[in-house]
């Protein structure tokens, strides 16, 4: 998160490489392709991977699974959990899926608590190939 906030102060394909390098720490190399775009005052947010939600049992309309929703935040990697919790997720050991209102929910309040009070708002963006967080600023 803190990355894409402080824009104006990091060149973007710094900050790409930054979160790739992150990434690929956390899940493995290869396995997911960052990119950040800006617009306005939107910055767009995309995590290329392959993922079926409907083999998953998830809408990727309403819903987002748990590694997508990790993956985004980083929660768990090198100890950091969001301020503002994720919804729960049982420890049933296969994937779980929660609504994505209830994610951005968490995720805005946890970047405001983390220094980024800017945000007007925050959507998703499911496909089998991407992920898109597309945050907008005041």
């Amino acid at each position: 998160m803190g990355k894409v906030y402080a824009m104006t102060e990091t060149d973007i394909g710094e900050i790409e490489k930054s979160v790739q390098k992150n990434i690929d720490r956390y899940v493995g190399e290869d396995k997911v392709k960052f990119k950040l775009y800006t617009l306005d005052n939107v910055a767009a947010m995309f995590f290329h991977r392959n993922v079926d939600y409907a083999s998953l049992g998830a809408d990727p309309k309403k819903d987002i699974i748990d590694a997508d929703a990790f993956l985004i935040t980083g929660q768990g990697y090198e100890g950091f959990f969001m301020p503002e919790p994720l919804p729960s997720v049982p420890d049933f050991g296969y994937p779980y899926s929660m609504l994505q209102g209830d994610f951005l929910d968490a995720y805005r309040e946890s970047a405001k608590i983390l220094g980024a009070g800017k945000i007007k708002d925050a959507w998703l963006e499911i496909r089998p190939d991407v992920i898109v967080l597309r945050v907008q600023m005041k």
